[in-house]
This record gives C-alpha cells, structure tokens and sequence, in this order.
C-alpha cells in the first residue's frame, strides 16, 4: 500500500505538490507542459454572479483545453507580444476566484474579472529570470474555487560562457514597473 502511494506521488503532475492560491475543491486540472512553447496568451470567462468560470492558456500558436465550468460568460482574452511573459499574478476570491491580473515582463497587465474577493494573493517567481509556465488548479460547477503556478526559465534563455558560467538575468520586476509583494493570505497545498 505504502509503495503504491508513493508512486502515485512520484508520477503525479509537479503542480500537485504546488501552493493553491483561492480555497480550493473540486476537480484538478492542470494546463498543458509544451516544452517547444511559451504561454501566448490566456483567456478567462467570468459568468454573471462575478465568479471566474473558466481559464484557457495558448501556447504558440495553439489555445489549450478550457478548465472550469464551460457555460457562457463574459470572456476576456490576453494576447502577449512576441518576447512577452507572464512574470506575476494578483488575485482575490471568496469561496470562488473573483479576480486576476497577470503582469508581464513589458510592463503590461490585464485584469480578468473585478475585486469584489474578501481574500487576495500575489504569486511570482523565486528568481527573476523565470516565467510563468503551468497553470494548475481545481473547480466546481459554478467555477474556479483555486489556481497554482509553475514558473521556469524561459525558452530563450542565455548562457554565459566563460569560467563563471551563469544565466543571463532578464530585468528585474522593477524595470517592468513591478514588485515582489507580500505573499498571498491563504496558502494550502494543491489537490
């Protein structure tokens, strides 16, 4: 029994073990790992009782599968400029995500949804040359109740070369008009 769990746990996705930000419950998903892209965009609906329903994630040329409650709503889509990345997210919720602004490495940011959360968060990477990656979480009938982030480096990442062989860091959150905040108020672990 012991050794069955812990291959379930060796095998299972990364975003499992990741920090959910929302409360939380329901059915796991978890956004597509494409090693030859980077996320391009990304689409949230947000049905009429202010709950975020569904998130959609396109990598490169092509928009992944819609997680959430795929009912109609109001979608909101956020392209990225060629080069662009997603380098750290703000949201808030109550039972449900109300609300989430991705902010990118250009400065630009885009809010899906409106404040109306009692709780909030702000994620970002461990080091500044990392971008968002995965999108994870769960949801219920009537929505989104929970996301968590996998960040890495991104594709065109540089290398020195030399004796002192390190990653070329992209400009720091501040450069973007960004800073690292607090941590979010509500942190569990994912499903």
């Amino acid at each position: 029994m012991l050794l069955r769990l812990m291959l379930a746990l060796l095998w299972s996705p990364a975003c499992w073990a990741a920090q959910i930000y929302g409360t939380g419950g329901g059915k796991y998903f978890s956004t597509s790992r494409n090693p030859e892209y980077e996320i391009t965009g990304v689409r949230v609906t947000r049905g009429a009782l202010g709950i975020l329903r569904s998130i959609q994630v396109k990598y490169g040329p092509s928009w992944d599968t819609v997680y959430g409650n795929k009912l109609p709503g109001d979608t909101q889509e956020f392209i990225l400029s060629p080069g662009e990345h997603i380098i750290q997210i703000w949201g808030s919720y109550k039972t449900f995500l109300r609300s989430l602004t991705l902010y990118t490495d250009k400065g630009r940011f885009a809010t899906f949804g409106r404040d109306d959360g009692a709780s909030t968060f702000i994620v970002y990477p461990n080091k500044e040359w990392e971008v968002l990656k995965v999108v994870c979480g769960q949801y219920k009938l009537l929505g989104l109740t929970g996301l968590c982030f996998e960040w890495a480096v991104t594709l065109g990442f540089q290398v020195k070369s030399g004796p002192n062989d390190s990653l070329i860091p992209r400009a720091p959150l501040a450069a973007a008009g960004l800073t690292h905040g607090p941590p979010g108020d509500h942190k569990r672990k994912c499903c």
